[in-house]
């Protein structure tokens, strides 16, 4: 049986915009240190949250200044973003079964309904969980906690995609069941069209 909620991680599960976020983050080095990061500087932090960017990269600005500067600077990159062909059949085949689903994303959410659009995506959630929405982004337990009580539904009964150490670190801390794809959790997905069929 399927659980009550599947809580799924965007960046990395649902799209691929690793090479977006690294055009846009290379873009707030000149901004806001006076000369661009890096490749080898951004891929190891991909997913940190933009509260960890400001610090690991020495930029001068504030956490609601530099979100401001990524929602306007992505749209401008949203050609790079690959989307799961996976994505779309699964939430429509969980949404027809009853499944609650809540995405669960350090991204803000203004962008994310972005990314979603561009993705074909949009309307198949019932909970959209951002960063700018809770105390602490992953790997901190809120944004799965906020997807919980917004689908209404027990940690013991909701499952998590995810694709990073952030989401496994995030699930197991709210006691939710993680399903890594393509990493090690309670269970693990190769692909996303791996997810266990009713």
């Amino acid at each position: 049986m399927w659980p009550r909620a599947v809580l799924f991680d965007m960046d990395g599960v649902l799209v691929k915009s690793e090479e977006v976020w690294f055009r846009v983050v290379e873009a707030a080095g000149v901004r806001f240190r006076g000369r661009a990061i890096t490749r080898d500087e951004f891929f190891p932090t991909f997913g940190q949250g933009t509260a960890a960017d400001i610090p690991v990269f020495g930029l001068r600005c504030t956490a609601a200044e530099l979100d401001a500067f990524y929602v306007t600077e992505f749209v401008r990159h949203l050609d790079a973003m690959w989307v799961n062909p996976d994505a779309k059949p699964l939430l429509e085949a969980l949404r027809d079964a009853g499944v609650k689903r809540a995405l669960v994303t350090n991204t803000v959410f203004p962008l994310a309904v972005q990314i979603l659009a561009r993705a074909g995506l949009e309307g198949l959630f019932d909970a959209l969980a951002t960063a700018d929405r809770v105390p602490l982004a992953k790997p901190a337990p809120d944004l799965v906690l906020l997807a919980l009580a917004e689908t209404q539904t027990a940690a013991a009964d909701a499952w998590m995609v995810g694709d990073s150490k952030y989401d496994r670190m995030a699930a197991g801390s709210a006691g939710v069941h993680f399903l890594g794809l393509g990493i090690d959790g309670d269970a693990r997905l190769e692909r996303l069209g791996d997810f266990p069929r009713r």
